[in-house]
């Protein structure tokens, strides 16, 4: 049986932080050089801030059937594994380079096993840029694997012993449209999460209890095209 991301989750939005970073002036020769055959335009850093907001989209157990009597804590049956399928959330991109900062949404999809939520994750995204009059769209796929013993907030809220964090390695590509086109972008993306379901840091406790630090960091390129 399939349960709706949003309805799974019972826990209460407390803090709404913003307040982006300074951007730099990217019409500068820094962000303007080596643009010739495949070399890169700029190397991109940048960070990414996940919104307080329920994800839509699908959670359900490969087999079996999905408990979710502590919403922090999906529990599927042993040797299955927790689906999730279209999830749209929102984020906050900060970057040294506007051109690749702006509204963040993205749609993901995983398959994580049962005892550890360790698994394949994949999706699309798309950001409004802030430096440019346009968009740019793309696809990011990894692994997210859980990393025990490491200090969770959360901790009394999971059984004895289930103490650590979950750590997502992404691949992007992306393209940008509009005024930003013409561009492609490559890049990693490390993604640190507190529970068993990916969730936004304000969404579980109050920002001075838990240190609301953003949630993805990101290196890239941007190019004019590659082969």
């Amino acid at each position: 049986m399939r349960t709706q991301f949003s309805k799974a989750l019972t826990i209460v939005l407390t803090v709404i932080i913003s307040g982006p970073l300074i951007a730099e002036d990217w019409s500068t020769d820094e962000f303007g050089r080596n643009w010739l055959g495949n070399r890169h335009v700029q190397q991109v850093f940048g960070t990414d801030d996940w919104l307080p907001s329920p994800p839509s989209g699908d959670l359900y157990c490969s087999e079996g059937v999905l408990d979710m009597t502590n919403p922090l804590l999906p529990l599927c049956p042993p040797g299955t594994t927790l689906e999730v399928r279209n999830a749209t959330a929102f984020s906050r991109m900060h970057a040294n380079d506007p051109r690749v900062a702006g509204q963040l949404t993205f749609v993901f999809s995983g398959s994580f096993d049962s005892a550890s939520f360790s698994g394949p994750a994949w999706g699309t995204w798309k950001l409004e840029s802030d430096g440019c009059d346009g968009t740019w769209e793309g696809t990011f796929a990894g692994q997210r694997s859980f990393v025990p013993g490491q200090a969770n907030p959360l901790d009394p809220f999971f059984p004895p012993g289930f103490g650590g964090v979950w750590i997502s390695n992404l691949d992007l590509r992306g393209k940008s449209t509009g005024d930003c086109g013409g561009l492609r972008m490559k890049g990693v993306e490390i993604i640190t999460t507190l529970t068993p379901l990916p969730l936004a840091y304000e969404m579980l406790l109050p920002c001075d209890q838990i240190g609301c630090l953003p949630e993805g960091v990101t290196a890239g390129r941007i190019f004019r095209r590659w082969r």
